[in-house]
Protein backbone atom coordinates (compact mmCIF):
# COMPACT_ATOMS: atom_id res chain seq x y z
CA UNK A 1 0.00 0.00 0.00
CA UNK A 2 1.17 3.39 -0.66
CA UNK A 3 -0.95 5.03 1.96
CA UNK A 4 -0.48 5.27 5.24
CA UNK A 5 -3.00 5.49 8.45
CA UNK A 6 -3.58 8.28 10.71
CA UNK A 7 -4.13 6.67 14.22
CA UNK A 8 -2.71 9.20 16.58
CA UNK A 9 -2.82 13.06 17.28
CA UNK A 10 0.97 12.85 18.00
CA UNK A 11 0.82 12.00 13.56
CA UNK A 12 -1.44 15.20 12.90
CA UNK A 13 0.87 17.23 15.03
CA UNK A 14 4.17 16.10 13.06
CA UNK A 15 2.27 17.16 10.09
CA UNK A 16 0.81 20.10 10.89
CA UNK A 17 4.11 21.60 12.28
CA UNK A 18 5.85 24.50 9.81
CA UNK A 19 8.02 22.59 7.73
CA UNK A 20 5.47 20.09 7.46
CA UNK A 21 5.00 17.64 4.73
CA UNK A 22 2.89 17.98 1.83
CA UNK A 23 -0.22 15.47 2.17
CA UNK A 24 -3.38 14.47 0.90
CA UNK A 25 -5.43 13.21 4.10
CA UNK A 26 -8.37 11.09 3.32
CA UNK A 27 -11.30 11.15 6.11
CA UNK A 28 -13.36 8.45 5.36
CA UNK A 29 -15.60 5.52 7.00
CA UNK A 30 -15.99 1.95 6.17
CA UNK A 31 -19.94 2.30 6.01
CA UNK A 32 -19.74 4.81 3.76
CA UNK A 33 -20.53 3.95 -0.38
CA UNK A 34 -18.82 7.03 -1.81
CA UNK A 35 -15.87 6.78 0.10
CA UNK A 36 -15.63 2.65 -0.69
CA UNK A 37 -15.63 3.96 -4.31
CA UNK A 38 -13.23 6.50 -3.96
CA UNK A 39 -10.44 4.07 -1.77
CA UNK A 40 -9.11 1.79 -5.27
CA UNK A 41 -8.96 5.76 -6.88
CA UNK A 42 -6.89 7.34 -3.74
CA UNK A 43 -4.42 4.50 -3.58
CA UNK A 44 -3.79 4.27 -6.81
CA UNK A 45 -2.89 7.98 -7.13
CA UNK A 46 -0.62 7.11 -4.58
CA UNK A 47 1.02 4.57 -6.14
CA UNK A 48 1.10 6.59 -9.15
CA UNK A 49 3.06 9.97 -6.91
CA UNK A 50 5.24 7.58 -4.89
CA UNK A 51 8.61 8.89 -5.90
CA UNK A 52 7.16 12.44 -5.30
CA UNK A 53 7.79 14.42 -2.39
CA UNK A 54 3.79 14.09 -1.07
CA UNK A 55 2.05 12.06 1.50
CA UNK A 56 -1.11 9.87 0.95
CA UNK A 57 -2.84 9.62 4.62
CA UNK A 58 -5.95 8.26 5.67
CA UNK A 59 -7.91 8.67 9.13
CA UNK A 60 -11.07 6.25 9.60
CA UNK A 61 -13.18 9.16 11.30
CA UNK A 62 -14.99 6.00 13.13
CA UNK A 63 -11.95 4.75 15.07
CA UNK A 64 -10.35 8.55 15.33
CA UNK A 65 -13.74 10.92 15.50
CA UNK A 66 -11.42 13.66 17.59
CA UNK A 67 -8.91 13.87 14.50
CA UNK A 68 -12.27 14.51 12.31
CA UNK A 69 -13.01 17.03 14.79
CA UNK A 70 -9.99 19.05 14.80
CA UNK A 71 -10.49 19.18 10.83
CA UNK A 72 -13.63 20.11 11.14
CA UNK A 73 -14.73 17.33 9.27
CA UNK A 74 -18.33 17.35 8.55
CA UNK A 75 -19.15 15.17 6.01
CA UNK A 76 -17.35 12.44 3.86
CA UNK A 77 -15.80 11.66 2.18
CA UNK A 78 -13.32 14.81 2.49
CA UNK A 79 -9.60 15.09 1.52
CA UNK A 80 -7.90 17.97 3.02
CA UNK A 81 -4.49 19.24 1.61
CA UNK A 82 -1.96 20.41 4.20
CA UNK A 83 1.93 21.65 3.41
CA UNK A 84 4.31 23.24 5.68
CA UNK A 85 2.26 23.07 8.25
CA UNK A 86 -0.96 24.36 7.03
CA UNK A 87 -4.30 23.29 5.43
CA UNK A 88 -4.03 24.60 1.33
CA UNK A 89 -7.19 22.88 0.29
CA UNK A 90 -10.65 21.11 1.30
CA UNK A 91 -12.44 18.34 -1.50
CA UNK A 92 -15.50 17.09 -0.03
CA UNK A 93 -17.23 14.55 -1.73
CA UNK A 94 -16.29 11.07 -4.16
CA UNK A 95 -13.03 12.51 -6.23
CA UNK A 96 -11.95 11.22 -9.55
CA UNK A 97 -8.78 10.57 -10.48
CA UNK A 98 -7.59 13.32 -12.03
CA UNK A 99 -9.13 15.49 -9.62
CA UNK A 100 -6.86 13.78 -7.01
CA UNK A 101 -3.94 13.71 -9.08
CA UNK A 102 -4.24 17.31 -10.25
CA UNK A 103 -4.43 18.17 -6.40
CA UNK A 104 -1.14 16.01 -5.47
CA UNK A 105 0.51 17.72 -8.10
CA UNK A 106 -0.51 21.21 -7.30
CA UNK A 107 0.88 20.49 -3.85
CA UNK A 108 3.99 18.99 -5.02
CA UNK A 109 4.54 22.08 -7.66
CA UNK A 110 4.19 24.46 -4.47
CA UNK A 111 6.34 22.78 -1.93
CA UNK A 112 8.81 22.30 -4.59
CA UNK A 113 8.44 26.69 -4.84
CA UNK A 114 6.82 26.04 -8.20
CA UNK A 115 4.57 29.25 -9.02
CA UNK A 116 1.24 29.88 -11.03
CA UNK A 117 3.45 29.92 -14.61
CA UNK A 118 5.12 26.94 -14.06
CA UNK A 119 2.49 25.27 -14.10
CA UNK A 120 0.70 26.58 -16.59
CA UNK A 121 3.26 27.09 -19.10
CA UNK A 122 5.98 24.96 -17.79
CA UNK A 123 8.57 28.15 -17.39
Amino acid sequence: MHTKEITSQEQIEKLMTKGGPAALIDFWASWCGPCQAMAPVYEKVAELMADEPVEFLKVNTQKHPDIAAAFNVRSIPTIVVVADGEVQNVMVGLQDHLSLKRVAERVVSDANGEGLLKRIFGW
